[in-house]
């Protein structure tokens, strides 16, 4: 047999070597927080465990960190954002709970007798709505890299709020204070009241459809989000809703061209897929308002990115030399 076959194995030249160490030995150089306990996990390797409560380093870097963080754009005044962001789906839910205390007022008028029609709960209403329109208007643009076409849109949504108060404020301080039911009882009222609500449906809609990709575009700042750990989708089932509302009432009309007998069938229809479509609408409208209040700490401090906690030993020493 040859002597000189060499059977060890091959070995790693010194370079892959200290490559090989420097990938694995990256040290926390920034603040992190253990998911576990909140022990500050500054300086420790991505190997260790947190000295308090022995949780992996790892496991808080895979819950905490957004790999993505380095490559957003930074919000031009990310409190403002936040809480603009909030304001357009809070003071939309406002106007549309006073819509709900409406109606509860009319039940009880109709069943129990009882004569409350409070004048100030649709100026509640209104004032949810201009709540909502300035929140609307910080969310236009809120980093430099929105695309002109982008901002135009949300303005153009955003103009839809004018046509929108003037719509509420027609249906619900105007009208509604002058019928005594004005869903189960409308009487001669019923066409005009309808076709109202269809307009402001679809101003609705187009603030919807004008502000959504600000909205998806905040929203998809979270890591949660962007992961697909939450995955609602609430504006499209906001849309989707108003649309199930605007049949009911486009019944509503129809039924009031048809011969007698037809339409008091087609009322009772209409207000089935009216209570059908303003519930999921609700619910959808609470979806909303909860997601923007789980964002308001994600948009005013931004995620944290492996570049703000991670250097290795290499990045170490020279930033150490260049001292």
């Amino acid at each position: 047999m040859d002597q000189s076959t060499d059977n060890t194995p091959s070995q790693k030249t010194p370079d892959d070597t200290g490559d090989t160490e420097q990938a694995i030995a990256r040290q926390l150089t920034g603040e992190l927080y253990c998911i576990g306990c909140g022990y500050n996990l500054r300086g420790l390797s991505i190997r260790s465990n947190c000295s308090e409560c022995g949780i992996p380093v790892r496991a808080t870097i895979l819950g905490i960190v957004d790999p993505k963080a380095d490559e957003l754009v930074p919000l031009i005044a990310p409190r403002l954002v936040a809480l603009g962001l909030n304001a357009w789906s809070i003071g939309a839910m406002l106007a549309v709970a006073m819509i709900w205390v409406h109606r509860i007022l009319e039940l009880f008028r109709d069943v129990f007798t009882i004569g409350l029609t409070p004048i100030w709960v649709s100026w509640i209403g209104l004032g949810g709505l201009v709540i909502s329109m300035f929140g609307a208007f910080t969310i236009l643009r809120p980093h430099r890299a929105v695309p002109r076409g982008e901002v135009l849109r949300a303005a153009l949504g955003v103009s839809f709020y004018a046509p929108l108060m003037y719509v509420y404020s027609t249906i619900y301080i105007r009208h509604d204070m002058l019928v005594p039911s004005p869903v189960f009882n409308p009487g001669d009222s019923i066409v005009g009241r309808s076709i109202l609500r269809v307009l402001m449906f679809a101003l609705v809609t187009g603030i919807i459809w004008g502000l959504r990709p600000q909205a998806v575009g905040l929203a998809v700042r979270s890591v949660v989000v962007r992961t697909g750990r939450v995955d609602r989708q609430s504006l499209i089932a906001v849309l989707v809703a108003l649309g199930i509302a605007a049949f009911g009432d486009l019944i509503h009309i129809v039924g009031a061209f048809v011969p007698l007998g037809f339409d008091d069938v087609l009322s009772i229809v209409s207000l089935v897929v009216i209570a059908l479509g303003s519930v999921l609408f609700t619910v959808g409208m609470v979806n909303i308002c909860i997601d923007t209040l789980r964002l308001y700490p994600v948009l005013v401090r931004p995620g944290v990115g492996l570049s703000d906690i991670f250097e290795t030993n290499r990045e170490k020493s020279e930033r150490t030399g260049e001292m």
